[in-house]
């Protein structure tokens, strides 16, 4: 059955044009069939000016908050919704051309249309997100305000998967670590604050090294945190050497020889089984030997074509002249979906 055959059967126009929210329908290659007159007037557009074209034909022509295009991607949530048969609901605000030329921001909602079990098009529900975006936008801004410059010796890498994440970089020479927090979003956002703040704490008594996991799992305990838990590679370069601790997080991979290094791993802070370690947990790395990168998992699990990358398929693609920006563009060239589903954090310590 024809998508126009099925709506206008079933009464779904009618039922758009009175609601209360924007709404347009696309068919299976995403030309618009309906538009309703809160999209007008929220957009400027009128039916008879989008009605038999694309988002992407200078409609809407959504991009991302880094001005990645939407519409013409997998990134769409209309095509995700055709595609999988389930609603997709974007994760962070879009930016969508009106007519007078602006973009705005619009929190947007995709829902498949079908009969039986036949999928047809879909519907997009989006609003405008103005508030929304300028909550964001500062939240963004303080939380990228912590990533620390890179130097000479050091390189600092942050993408978030959705503007705000949960992976954090802490460094206060001699001490520096990567760590990954359970969770996305603002609540893990939120929570990266609250563990930069329980570092300082700790590290303001100069502990040892190995001493570190149990001080901040019993800093962490005050604010009863549940179901949150880190991993993290944490420690202290000093001069050649960089001496750290592995708490459950991958192992760094040494770029230069092109291989992991294998650490002694202790658990991850959070579940309450940090103990009171003695120094054979320590790990040390001469960078004389090479140069270190440190990573969360976001990106070695990015799915490839051919399944997820994996530390073996990241070593592959490693030189010893890569630089993280390098890096990321060399795993985003390699990525099936055009959406980033993780956090993606590295250090890259140099000799």
């Amino acid at each position: 059955m024809e998508l126009s055959d099925y709506l206008s059967k079933t009464n779904v126009f009618d039922f758009l044009q009175a609601l209360e929210i924007p709404a347009y329908v696309v068919d299976k290659n995403r030309k618009i069939v309906f538009w309703n007159k809160q999209a007008t007037t929220l957009t400027g557009y009128t039916p008879e000016e989008v009605i038999g074209r694309r988002c992407a034909e200078q409609v809407l022509n959504h991009v991302d908050r880094t001005g990645i295009p939407v519409c013409s991607t997998d990134l769409c949530p209309l095509y995700q919704a055709i595609k999988n048969g389930i609603p997709v609901e974007v994760p962070f605000a879009v930016y969508g051309l009106t007519k007078s030329g602006k973009r705005r921001p619009f929190s947007v909602f995709g829902l498949p249309i079908k009969n039986g079990s036949e999928i047809l098009g879909a519907v997009e529900l989006f609003t405008d997100a103005e508030k929304l975006d300028a909550d964001m936008s500062l939240a963004i801004t303080i939380q990228e305000g912590f990533v620390p410059e890179s130097n000479d010796n050091i390189e600092f890498f942050y993408r978030p998967s959705t503007g705000l994440g949960g992976d954090m970089i802490y460094y206060n020479p001699p001490w520096i670590g990567i760590i990954d927090i359970s969770g996305h979003g603002v609540a893990a956002a939120l929570v990266s604050m609250l563990i930069r703040i329980s570092l300082d704490s700790v590290i303001a008594f100069d502990p040892p090294l190995n001493a570190l996991p149990y001080l901040l799992e019993n800093e962490l305990k005050r604010f009863k945190l549940q179901g949150v838990y880190l991993t993290s590679i944490f420690g202290q370069l000093k001069e050649d050497e960089f001496s750290f601790i592995n708490m459950g997080h991958p192992s760094p991979v040494n770029i230069t020889q092109k291989k992991v290094i294998e650490t002694k791993n202790v658990v991850p802070v959070g579940w309450g089984l940090s103990d009171e370690y003695d120094e054979s947990i320590i790990n040390r790395h001469k960078l004389s030997d090479g140069n270190l990168l440190l990573y969360t998992d976001g990106l070695t699990e990015l799915k490839t074509k051919s399944g997820m990358l994996g530390t073996e398929g990241l070593i592959k693609i490693l030189t010893p002249e890569d630089t993280t920006t390098s890096i990321y563009l060399k795993t985003l060239s390699l990525r099936a979906s055009g959406l980033q589903e993780d956090d993606i954090t590295m250090i890259l310590i140099k000799q």
